[in-house]
């Protein structure tokens, strides 16, 4: 029972490296990452009751210590110690991808194939094997194939894409094949200098071919101005992760893994706003470094450049002859570079973790004295005590991982539902997909998004009826009550409440006290965003739908000192300004809005139009033709668009909503301390 153990073992983690590059479902609302962290944490966690279930068949408790175990343990325990003290939704780490629950099971990976192995040859094949089918299937894309055999209203419509991959993006499978083929060459090298020259070296060669085709392909769209990757610029990531540092908390653990976009929207420099990705918000650093430091602080970069130190001082001090080295030495090694230049994507943790446990293998395998680093105690009650609260444990995350999953499910038949038009789809399994899995702050989103297009549907008919009136008042609450709990869920995510915030505005005409609920949740976002134009052009049209122009005017003039190119701030001061009847200052923004936008564009058409009107209200000496010197050097891709008005429609008398659903208590945030 023991050696079927132990080829079960070993053959279930051939076959996880082998598929996770390969594995994708499109039930969920991401199809890649998502599904091959799910699967991640499930091999895991069978791998590992398989381990303890070895122990007892045994009747020993025996472990392998190998020299990189303390690191890695000691990155797995930054994680979790971030993740308590400073992530502001604990849940959601342990299944999203990149996140804690990702360094949890690949730390638990790396034990068992340092446990399992004596030679990296199986999984290294693994590797290659996946490595080829992802480059055979970017040259079957590229040339156009799936374009023939898939039609454009099948569910599979996405495989039509040229830059379609099941690793998820061109990014990922780039980086992905550069390492795999560092490897499939490594293999070359050392059937040739060996004088092996037999049918692997051959089949390596064509490998190494077929891989090396299959990265200039990918390397050749990431170019290509429609599939080109956003990347945080390095000095925008450098920036933030200084700026945090100040804080003395996210210093030593961050703010949370997977919380950059919290650091992102908190503590970006206002040159950034300068840039032509302004309106983008980034979820990862510009690379792996710099994100550990702002995710997880000093802590979590430290143990990893522990690790990278041990696996330096092991190589190169004492440890695997030149002779010996294996392959994942040179992969280990190019992931580190790639990882200075890229972020991280899932693929390429993975592969690093694999890395790390087959060089743990190969510093085993050349000690002389690797029978002493093995701990091997024979007992029939020990190993019971191991396998019981492993099984317990396994399957207490199996049911929370099962619920996880199956809420994904419902969430994405949701978003087709919504894509169809089938409102009362989408908010039944939007309901399913939340008491699955309550803690997910994006599902609370959704639903309460979902809620108030439902409650606009009905507001919107010619006559109301009191049934219709109670519904209205039913899905409203709702639709403020979901998204105070996506907000509650996550405080610091500005997202949800630029979300809450919309919902107050669009109630404005509905219920009493929508106008002071929304100022109150915008206010907020701002001290989440406070270098944000957008945020504050928003606020300064509530105010200016409500009629009050000097503060409309004064929040319009806070966006474009934030953002000094804003045509759209410039053109909505010119607004508030006419409204309050200072049509000198109202000639004023408009030439500068004037100067902004493109020569050629609709947009200068409509500013000039506007100027020439406001001129005309102007004394003669004001209004010179000389003053309007547009610019072509400082284009603006973002449209003219005046404050919005209050949204209809009215509903009279207004419904009265319970005072719980006011905004949340605004709680200050987060300052950084000098």
């Amino acid at each position: 029972m023991t050696k079927a153990l132990e080829k079960l073992i070993n053959w279930t983690l051939i076959i996880l490296v082998g598929l996770i590059p390969l594995f994708f479902l499109p039930f969920t609302s991401e199809f890649y990452d998502f599904n091959k962290n799910i699967l991640l944490l499930v091999f895991s966690l069978l791998l590992l009751v398989f381990w303890a279930l070895k122990m007892i068949f045994e009747k020993k408790v025996s472990f392998r210590r190998a020299p990189l175990d303390l690191p890695v343990l000691a990155i797995a325990g930054a994680f979790i110690l971030s993740t308590i003290i400073a992530a502001p939704n604990k849940l959601e780490t342990l299944w999203l991808p990149n996140s804690t629950g990702t360094i949890i099971a690949l730390t638990i990976l790396y034990f068992i194939i340092t446990n399992s192995f004596t030679k990296d040859t199986p999984l290294y094949k693994s590797i290659v094997v996946s490595a080829s089918l992802l480059a055979l299937l970017a040259i079957y894309q590229f040339v156009g194939l799936g374009e023939v055999f898939i039609s454009d209203n099948s569910f599979f419509a996405f495989l039509k894409l040229k830059s379609w991959t099941p690793v998820g993006g061109l990014l990922s499978l780039a980086t992905f094949l550069v390492v795999s083929l560092a490897l499939a060459i490594t293999r070359i090298y050392t059937n040739w200098k060996e004088n092996q020259r037999e049918l692997s070296l051959y089949l390596n060669i064509f490998i190494s071919l077929l891989i090396l085709a299959g990265l200039v392909i990918a390397i050749f769209q990431l170019f290509q101005p429609a599939t080109r990757p956003l990347l945080l610029p390095f000095s925008t990531a450098w920036a933030i992760a200084v700026e945090s540092f100040k804080n003395g908390k996210i210093f030593l653990f961050g703010v949370g893994p997977k919380s950059f976009l919290d650091a992102f929207s908190q503590f970006r420099p206002l040159s950034y706003n300068l840039g032509p990705l302004w309106t983008v918000r980034f979820g990862t650093s510009g690379n792996y470094y710099l994100h550990l430091l702002t995710t997880t602080g000093i802590l979590g970069l430290g143990t990893f450049l522990w690790l990278i130190w041990r696996i330096v001082k092991t190589l190169h001090l004492g440890g695997v002859p030149p002779a010996g080295r294996p392959p994942s030495e040179v992969g280990i090694f190019l992931i580190l570079i790639l990882l200075l230049f890229l972020p991280v994507n899932f693929l390429l943790l993975f592969v690093f973790y694999v890395m790390v446990a087959l060089l743990g293998i190969s510093f085993v395998s050349a000690d002389p004295v690797s029978e002493k680093r093995e701990y091997s105690e024979e007992s029939r009650i020990l190993p019971w005590t191991i396998f019981i609260p492993t099984l317990l444990l396994a399957a207490g995350c199996f049911f929370f991982i099962g619920r996880t999953y199956a809420a994904e499910i419902y969430f994405k038949r949701s978003l087709d539902n919504i894509a169809q038009n089938d409102g009362t789809n989408a908010y039944n399994h939007q309901v399913k997909a939340i008491s699955l899995n309550p803690y997910d702050d994006v599902y609370r989103l959704s639903y309460s998004q979902t809620n108030l297009l439902l409650a606009d549907a009905l507001a919107s008919k010619a006559d109301i009826s009191d049934q219709d009136r109670q519904d209205i008042t039913t899905l409203i609450q709702q639709a403020i009550s979901e998204a105070k709990t996506a907000v509650s869920l996550n405080k610091n995510k500005i997202t949800n409440w630029e979300n809450l915030a919309n919902i107050y505005r669009q109630l404005i005409n509905f219920a009493e006290g929508a106008d002071q609920w929304t100022i109150s949740t915008l206010r907020q976002a701002i001290n989440l965003d406070p270098v944000n134009p957008q945020l504050k052009l928003n606020l300064g049209g509530v105010y200016y739908a409500l009629g009050n122009y000097d503060e409309a005017i004064r929040w319009f003039q806070q966006a474009v000192d934030n953002k000094i190119n804003f045509a759209n701030g410039y053109y909505n001061l010119s607004a508030a300004y006419k409204e309050k009847g200072d049509f000198k200052k109202a000639h004023e923004m408009m030439q500068m809005t004037l100067n902004l936008v493109p020569t050629n564009s609709e947009d200068y058409q409509k500013a000039r139009g506007e100027l020439e009107e406001l001129a005309k209200k102007l004394p003669t000496e004001t209004a010179s033709p000389s003053a309007i010197q547009p610019s072509e050097e400082i284009p603006t891709k973002q449209s003219l668009i005046e404050p919005e008005s209050l949204p209809s429609p009215v509903i009279v008398p207004p419904i009265e909503l319970p005072e719980e659903q006011a905004a949340p208590e605004i709680s200050p945030a987060p300052e950084a301390t000098p």
